[in-house]
């Protein structure tokens, strides 16, 4: 197998041992059993595990923009960077730790930069300048990353306690020493992660700008 070894190979078969193991179990030495390679083979195609999750998060770029059709990245303003939002999002989320391997990782790769150079178009079509629209899809960026880490950290939570747990969060606090925390806690419980994500795109993407 080694004489096909290539980056999306070794990523794509990374990709799949993450979702056995998890990022804490993925180890070059786990990889490379996986790919009936030696070590010192696989490091001769990715020097490092820095390496390897660029590659990864390469993946995961080409797949989220596989989600997204031409009329998709032709979108008037907004629409546009919602539409990359919930596909970069829905890529995390289908792999075990997949935004913790993506956080802070900024692959190279023209497929990417498709995608993101319609994204910074959007927002120019929005009234941003571009320097503007720069800022604003690093920090759109940092937010569905930072969503991904939060939402798939509460699944694994959830997968390791008792059922009775919410209910146990809820009665420890004090409604009289917290009334606004007691009053905040069932509806944000009550939330779904979807919805708390469409809060924050349209928080992400307000502002005084245009209109779409």
């Amino acid at each position: 197998m080694a004489e096909k070894l290539n980056p999306e190979v070794i990523a794509r078969t990374a990709l799949r041992l993450l979702g056995e193991k998890g990022v804490d179990g993925l180890t070059m030495r786990a990889l490379a059993a996986q790919l009936d390679v030696q070590a010192a083979t696989l490091y001769w195609h990715v020097a490092s595990k820095e390496q390897l999750f660029r590659a990864m998060a390469s993946i995961m770029n080409t797949d989220a923009a596989a989600l997204m059709t031409a009329a998709d990245r032709r979108a008037p303003g907004r629409e546009c960077i919602r539409r990359w939002a919930r596909a970069l999002r829905d890529t995390m989320l289908s792999h075990r730790d997949g935004a913790r391997v993506f956080a802070g990782v900024h692959s190279v790769d023209p497929v990417g930069f498709e995608v993101i150079e319609a994204v910074l178009d959007a927002w120019r079509d929005t009234g941003l300048s571009a320097a503007e629209a720069a800022q604003r899809t690093a920090l759109l960026r940092s937010f569905i990353v930072g969503f991904c880490i939060e939402a798939q950290g509460i699944a694994d939570l959830r997968d390791h306690t008792e059922s009775g747990r919410m209910d146990e969060f809820l009665t420890a606090v004090n409604p009289k020493r917290f009334p606004l925390v007691a009053q905040a806690l069932p509806i944000l419980l009550g939330t779904t992660a979807a919805e708390h994500f469409e809060l924050g795109l349209t928080l992400m993407l307000g502002g005084p700008t245009s209109a779409d």
